[in-house]
């Protein structure tokens, strides 16, 4: 008898033993959760916040954000000019198709409503890797990659036209012709990927400030130099930088009338044999609005063109 109720006893441990756990779900169970509606993935891979970085093919600066109501963007915001130019693609999360790699948006381009695909791949944190692709209307497809840094306060356009935007317009329409004036543009940094916006403040008989902008910090670091510290020497400018630890000299040369191309150098004060860092930009002049604009004859023939 106590043999029977000690088998009896090990079967109800065994088959308890046996019992699917809550916290254990069949392989068929995952598979319908890994593939869920493109909402629910959106949200799984694509989290509320905004995103910032710099194409260089066309030398744009991007914003990506999306928001808890359901009303996302991208917007392009063009260096050149300033920012006083800008660009915006609107969706929302039924525009969204996530898989376990990607997360892909289909809208259309804010100009010429292209059908455009811009697909999201997650590398570094919460960093991306953007690329665009727009279908032409030859049925060619063109497209373009960058990366954006995640913003956790204002974003560098933001910033930017708060606090640049008066002195911008007031430069701008007075220098157009000389080596003075607003410029801005792109830096790059010898062995780094990323891209920096950089911009130059130089008018005469007075500091000049060269100031970088880092996407995904929410400072920038400034530089000045005076007018008589600049030495000419076969058509190049070079002088000493005085400020934050970016750069400690910097070269310009002026191959057009409304282009800078430099490189910059960061080197030890006490020390002044030891590179630590260098790299190139290259700035447009800024002009004020208005020049931008095509001229009255202009317009008739693009729209014949299109």
């Amino acid at each position: 008898m106590k043999v029977l109720i000690i088998i009896v006893v090990l079967m109800n441990v065994i088959g308890c033993s046996t019992q699917p756990t809550n916290d254990y779900q069949p392989k068929s169970t995952l598979e319908t959760t890994t593939k869920s509606s493109p909402s629910q993935n959106f949200k799984e891979m694509v989290p509320i916040g905004t995103w910032e970085g710099i194409s260089r093919s066309g030398a744009e600066f991007k914003v990506l954000k999306i928001m808890s109501n359901n009303q996302h963007s991208l917007t392009s915001y063009n260096i050149a000019s300033g920012m006083q130019f800008q660009k915006s693609v609107s969706f929302t999360n039924k525009d969204i198709e996530c898989d376990k790699f990607n997360c892909h948006i289909y809208t259309h381009t804010a100009d010429e409503k292209l059908p455009l695909k811009i697909t999201l791949t997650k590398f570094v944190d919460q960093d991306y890797l953007v690329t665009e692709a727009v279908r032409l209307a030859s049925e060619g497809i063109y497209s373009t990659s960058y990366g954006l840094k995640t913003v956790k306060a204002k974003t560098i356009p933001e910033r930017f036209i708060a606090q640049e935007t008066e002195k911008l317009t007031a430069i701008a329409s007075i220098h157009k012709n000389k080596r003075f004036g607003y410029w801005s543009g792109i830096l790059e940094i010898s062995n780094e990927d990323q891209l920096k916006f950089v911009t130059l403040d130089y008018q005469p008989g007075q500091v000049a400030t060269f100031t970088v902008y880092t996407p995904g910090l929410p400072y920038q670091a400034k530089m000045n130099f005076k007018p008589e510290w600049l030495q000419q020497n076969n058509g190049e400018l070079t002088t000493k930088l005085k400020g934050a630890l970016f750069a400690s000299e910097m070269t310009l040369r002026y191959p057009l009338r409304d282009v800078i191309k430099g490189d910059f150098e960061q080197r030890f004060e006490r020390y002044p044999e030891r590179l630590i860092s260098n790299g190139n930009f290259r700035l447009s002049r800024v002009k004020p609005l208005e020049d931008y604009k095509l001229p009255k004859w202009l317009k008739p023939l693009l729209q014949k063109l299109e």
